[in-house]
């Protein structure tokens, strides 16, 4: 689990990081409520939130109060250019009619949540790890909670396949329709588009 000391004139983020992780990595696995805007950022272009599952408000949005918190899980994908470039399972629990409004009613993304409300969350890392899957391809996964007044997150975090943090795989991905085919993934995973010419598809498991 992650400490994060500070001093007037010293600040130190401490957490027992797997050997191989780059730097670079490390930046993305500690955003702190704002990864969606790191991704912008890192590939200059706009991500999108798509929902692909959700377990029902445990709750009406005006009952939310620290005795009933309502709750809410649910699963969605990151996406740059129709490219999944994370996977997230976060379960939600809100204790003010506010925050639950926001989140519930307006649909206010995590990720804006905490710019919405004008507050700094408390974040705490508590895993991170490196996997492969049956294709060789190496993905990063971590989990952490994130909290403020009135909303809680406990988040899962998966990017389905780390060349995207050297630039290996991502330059594969077409800017646009022309010139593109499906590539078909496993049965529950996206379709990714990768440019005809392309020898080496993206994929996503």
């Amino acid at each position: 689990m992650s400490t994060d000391r500070f001093s007037p004139m010293e600040t130190f983020f401490d957490f027992e990081w797997p050997e191989t992780i780059t730097g670079l990595e490390r930046i993305a696995l500690t955003a702190t409520g704002n990864l969606q805007r790191f991704l912008s950022v890192y590939f200059g272009k706009p991500i999108r939130v798509e929902e692909i599952w959700e377990i029902p408000a445990s709750g009406h949005w005006s009952a939310a109060s620290p005795e009933h918190p309502v709750t809410k899980v649910r699963e969605v994908n990151l996406l740059c250019e129709g490219a999944v470039v994370c996977l997230c399972l976060s379960t939600i629990k809100m204790t003010t009619p506010e925050t639950a409004r926001l989140f519930l009613e307006e649909g206010v993304a995590i990720g804006q949540m905490y710019r919405t409300l004008g507050r700094v969350p408390t974040f705490t890392l508590t895993s991170v790890g490196v996997h492969q899957n049956l294709s060789g391809v190496e993905h990063l996964a971590r989990s952490y909670s994130l909290s403020t007044e009135g909303f809680e997150c406990e988040i899962r975090e998966i990017f389905p396949d780390r060349r995207i943090f050297t630039g290996e795989c991502w330059d594969r991905v077409a800017l646009n329709n022309e010139g593109q085919k499906k590539t078909t993934t496993t049965k529950d995973a996206p379709t990714v588009d990768v440019p005809a010419t392309s020898d080496t598809a993206v994929k996503v498991y």
